[in-house]
């Protein structure tokens, strides 16, 4: 077996030296992509279910590692955040062997796997449910779902409590002298920070294609952090370090909670309380940040959404939270792009489209100029529970014979 394993390998790096890829075809290019994607597939499953094994043999000891994550750090040259992350994963597919076929078949990619994992482990009825899921749901919609999962299944309170008692920011220089940081925090703490960036990071990105500037979402999210601390510690200078009162930032959240959990005080199964794009929270901290921030309340049970239609181009507020809070990534399938989102007619205005949560979408600005301006569409495609929006990216005619 393992002559064969060797043998593959072999053949496989010899068949890619072969490959001059300055001469492949755009579209096989993307063939290529595929292939290349299954192969890494292949091998993650194997790496994972093969240090699953080797750490029930305490193979790694022995080796001058302290732990089997170091020991596949090293011997793997991967990170350690990885390493950690494979070991979790290998420990957890020892409790759920049907979500380990699917991961060695191909089904399921790692990061798929992770995601099922992380709910199945905590409630193992919901193996099969997050194992449909995945054939259809993009990894963003797979974390969402075995977020509520956890959530569910253990006490929001405590949890909430171990999670900030963790709490950590941790900062380093790198080989190549980057300044990085790290760091763990509660969900409602998270969206803070967020909320106070995003506004300046909206800024920095219209300046930024003003000027005819593009880059990745990440870096702007990075000099939105520089600009909040230089404005901080500006306020300091002014204030002569004197007794300045901190002040948590003009936040703007929205919180999805189901009503009588709002009326109970916490969450039984199946109910939901989390805030929108970021995570679940107990109820407790929801009504604790109805004071302390600015807001939107979407009520599970509340207002019918779906009635509320205006035929002008103004989008009623409580139609726009409902937009936004559903659409938390561009709805482009494959598209992960969740900063910067505008609403679109999916039949435009100008062609009698109302502005309606049905004839509404969020997409990021790139696909918004495709479809506005370049002919592109977005289609809805049915699926099985008849309930659950899926789209399809349609290229103009005269781009699909064109590879």
């Amino acid at each position: 077996m393992f002559d064969e394993l060797k043998s593959a390998v072999t053949h496989l790096r010899e068949v890619s030296s072969r490959i001059n890829i300055d001469v492949v075809a755009g579209k096989d290019a993307a063939a290529l992509v595929g292939i290349a994607d299954e192969i890494r597939r292949a091998g993650d499953s194997l790496r994972t279910v093969a240090v699953g094994q080797v750490e029930r043999t305490n193979s790694w000891k022995g080796e001058g590692a302290k732990s089997i994550s170091e020991w596949l750090s090293i011997e793997t040259d991967c990170p350690q955040y990885e390493a950690q992350a494979v070991v979790l994963l290998a420990n957890q597919l020892k409790h759920l062997p049907v979500t380990q076929a699917a991961l060695r078949n191909g089904t399921l990619s790692n990061a798929q796997a992770v995601e099922v994992a992380r709910g199945a482990i905590v409630a193992p009825n919901t193996e099969t449910q997050l194992l449909n899921l995945a054939k259809h749901a993009t990894v963003r919609d797979l974390r969402d779902a075995s977020s509520r999962v956890v959530a569910g299944a253990t006490d929001e309170a405590e949890r909430h409590r171990q999670v900030h008692k963790s709490r950590y920011f941790k900062s380093w220089t790198d080989l190549d002298g980057s300044f990085n940081v790290r760091g763990r925090m509660t969900v409602a703490n998270g969206a803070l920070v967020m909320a106070a960036l995003k506004p300046i990071q909206d800024e920095i990105f219209k300046a930024a294609r003003k000027s005819g500037e593009h880059e990745r979402p990440e870096a702007y999210a990075a000099d939105a952090l520089m600009a909040l601390c230089e404005k901080a510690s500006a306020a300091d200078s002014a204030a002569g370090t004197s007794q300045t009162k901190t002040t948590r930032p003009n936040a703007v959240m929205n919180i999805r909670i189901d009503i009588d959990a709002l009326k109970r005080g916490h969450t039984e199964h199946g109910e939901i309380c989390e805030i929108a794009g970021v995570g679940p929270i107990p109820v407790a901290a929801a009504t604790e940040y109805l004071g302390e921030a600015f807001l939107k309340l979407l009520v599970i049970d509340g207002t019918d959404i779906r009635t509320i239609a205006h035929m002008g181009r103004t989008i009623p507020t409580k139609l726009r939270t409902a937009v936004e809070e559903r659409d938390r990534v561009c709805q482009v399938p494959t598209c992960d792009v969740t900063l910067g989102l505008e609403i679109d007619h999916i039949v435009p205005f100008a062609e009698g489209g109302p502005a309606s949560l049905e004839n509404l979408v969020r997409l990021c600005k790139r696909h918004h100029l495709q479809k506005t301006h370049d002919g592109y569409r977005l289609e809805k495609i049915e699926v099985e529970t008849g309930t659950e929006r899926r789209w399809a990216w349609r290229s103009p005619p005269d781009l699909r014979d064109t590879g």
